[in-house]
């Protein structure tokens, strides 16, 4: 069992193609991409809250004080329509926003009633509704300046034109950490790129050791080895498992150091959550893996067996991954969390526990009703796939 164990691990490692999956793809290439594309979002977020904004202004002299205010702001420049097609200026980019006033409007402090404006735009991306939560704040400072004003018309003071503008007012005091808050957002992602690496990196090893042996035609040779078959069986198993644990490992690794350097100094304020996950906690997650990734190494072992070619093979796989990934959409949804009812629920009760680990918020116990459930399934499929590996109509089929 070990011979065969140590022949097909060395096999894999001289394999290009498995190092290139099982270890630079998590350990470099994917935090080099997670690096870059949070840079990226970051970067279109600075651009949109410092674009420089092209506003028009109709009839604008009705609401003295209000064109000062954007003129006045850095980033805004004036422009002057050249028609009344307010949605050709808009859409043929003459400007980006166009703040019209009514030939009838006045002051509030004057009329001492409501007055409209209309704001034009085209807003259909995130990118836009930042330029224009820019706009609003202006808007909003000219509101607040009025309502002072007509407070004082009215003789009333502040306290009065507060209750009178916000009867309640509701505050807020959250008392959930930083951690909890990001952990909620990026525990169900981690979860989800993790079993996805366990799973992904179980299906090549999968094909290649069992109806990849089958096209070789080594498969017979093998089975004239005085070895039973049921210790095959363990050691296929075992280079499934290690080559498909070993990407999650080297995952968790890269996570430690990348966190270590992106955390360093606390230059990057944003990522500092990632500090207080302790090493525990990885250790945990790896531990969480551990059986799931058993289990999704003997179904993929028992359907790369079952299959007459590696097209066939290639057929039964995806159904197997969907069976990975569709779970753990579960804990995307706001609301679940991890309890007895869902610590048995197989591969949800992982991507649930990761996400708990992850906010600092788990219940210990928990995972050990998860580790026992998990377990008895993973056993449960390895006896499986030694019976159905010891039948010849299997082995042979055709």
């Amino acid at each position: 069992m070990w011979l065969i164990y140590k022949k097909e691990i060395l096999e894999m490692l001289r394999d290009k193609r498995t190092l290139i999956f099982s270890i630079l793809l998590p350990t470099l290439i994917f935090p080099v991409i997670f690096f870059f594309l949070g840079k990226f979002t970051m970067d279109k977020t600075k651009e949109a809250q410092e674009k420089e904004i092209n506003i028009a202004f109709v009839n604008v002299q009705q609401m003295p004080g209000l064109e000062p205010l954007f003129t006045k702001e850095k980033g805004f420049n004036k422009k002057t329509l050249e028609s009344d097609d307010f949605k050709s200026a808009i859409l043929n980019k003459e400007v980006d926003y166009i703040l019209e006033v009514s030939v009838e409007s006045q002051l509030p402090v004057l009329t001492k009633s409501q007055q409209e404006i209309t704001l034009y735009y085209k807003g259909s991306s995130r990118l836009n509704n930042i330029m224009t939560t820019r706009v609003n704040k202006i808007i909003d400072a000219f509101n607040n300046a009025q309502r002072r004003e007509l407070g004082a018309v009215f003789n009333l003071s502040n306290d009065n034109v507060k209750a009178f503008n916000s009867p309640l007012e509701v505050k807020k005091e959250n008392f959930a950490t930083k951690r909890e808050r990001t952990g909620e957002m990026v525990g169900p992602m981690t979860a989800y790129i993790l079993i996805l690496l366990a799973v992904a990196g179980a299906m090549y090893p999968a094909l290649e050791i069992g109806v990849g042996e089958k096209e070789r035609g080594t498969l017979e040779t093998l089975l004239l080895t005085p070895m039973p078959k049921s210790n095959m069986v363990l050691a296929k198993f075992a280079v499934i498992f290690t080559t498909s644990f070993l990407s999650v490992a080297v995952t968790l690794l890269s996570y430690l150091f990348w966190t270590y350097i992106f955390t360093l100094g606390g230059k990057m304020i944003n990522l500092s959550f990632l500090s207080n996950i302790s090493s525990l906690d990885i250790l945990l997650v790896a531990v969480l893996l551990i059986p799931l990734t058993s289990i999704f190494a003997s179904l993929m072992l028992c359907a790369s067996i079952y299959a007459k070619n590696m097209k066939e093979a290639q057929a039964y796989m995806s159904p197997i991954m969907m069976m990975g990934f569709l779970p753990v959409i579960i804990a995307f949804v706001p609301g679940m969390e991890l309890n007895w009812k869902t610590a048995m629920i197989p591969v949800t009760n992982v991507a649930l526990a990761m996400k708990d680990l992850i906010k600092g918020t788990v219940d210990y116990s928990l995972i050990g009703v998860l580790l026992a459930s998990t377990l008895v399934i993973a056993g449960a499929m390895l006896y499986f796939a030694t019976q159905f590996f010891k039948k010849e109509k299997v082995l042979f089929r055709s």
